[in-house]
């Protein structure tokens, strides 16, 4: 049984959305190089354009990103990284990476070898994440580091 955990209930309007963002980015740098040295000076928009294209980009890369984990074949496995998919069990810890104020920030898992995984999602799908790892391999070590 395989099961998928995403950023994202629609990504469908994610990648809608970024384009959206990429072609408004793109204007504000076209605009830019024209009107440089017209009546109109609109170089400033050249940091927005750029803010807007990184901004873009990692919205998408976080938002995209999917996790699965597969019973059959004993692995996690990341959708940007598939090739190297992690052995269920043969993990040893699950931190759960916190702020010192106590906010989510990413779950890293580490096997007893030199593999790991940095799952960067939401607290909810971290949770569900690790009680899924629990049933398969029930010697997995759960920490909090609060150095962030």
């Amino acid at each position: 049984m395989k099961t998928v955990y995403a950023n994202t209930w629609n990504p469908k309007a994610v990648k809608w959305g970024t384009t959206v963002i990429f072609v408004v980015s793109g204007a504000l740098f076209v605009g830019g190089l024209l009107f440089r040295q017209d009546r109109w000076d609109l170089s400033w928009l050249f940091p927005f354009c750029w803010s807007f294209f990184y901004f873009g980009f990692l919205f998408r890369e976080y938002k995209l990103c999917t996790y699965e984990i597969d019973d059959e074949a004993d692995t996690l496995t990341d959708s940007r990284q598939k090739k190297y998919p992690l052995k269920l069990s043969q993990l040893t810890t699950a931190t759960y990476k916190e702020s010192k104020k106590g906010r989510f920030r990413s779950l890293f898992l580490h096997d007893c070898g030199t593999g790991f995984m940095d799952i960067r999602t939401s607290r909810e799908n971290a949770d569900k994440i690790v009680a899924r790892i629990r049933e398969i391999n029930p010697g997995i070590e759960v920490k909090h580091a609060n150095y962030l």
